[in-house]
């Protein structure tokens, strides 16, 4: 079974989605279950260069991106 965590806000006003389903997926690998942070709609647009604010959060889901493409879970577009 796997957990799939779902966000389709878009990155550049609604971030909090998006940094949500990156950490449940990260807390729920490290606890040894199979994880997948899936984007939809709008949400894929987080890995575009400046699609995200240079906020606080912002910085933090870009980080969370850039972590994703060697995380121990799925992302899927």
């Amino acid at each position: 079974m796997r957990l799939i965590f779902f966000a389709s806000s878009d990155p550049g006003s609604e971030p909090k989605p998006i940094w949500s389903a990156y950490h449940f997926a990260e807390v729920a690998a490290r606890s040894g279950l199979d994880a997948e942070v899936r984007l939809a709609g709008d949400a894929v647009r987080v890995a575009q260069e400046g699609a995200v604010a240079d906020t606080e959060l912002g910085l933090e889901v870009r980080a969370k991106v850039i972590h994703g493409a060697d995380a121990p879970y799925l992302v899927s577009l």
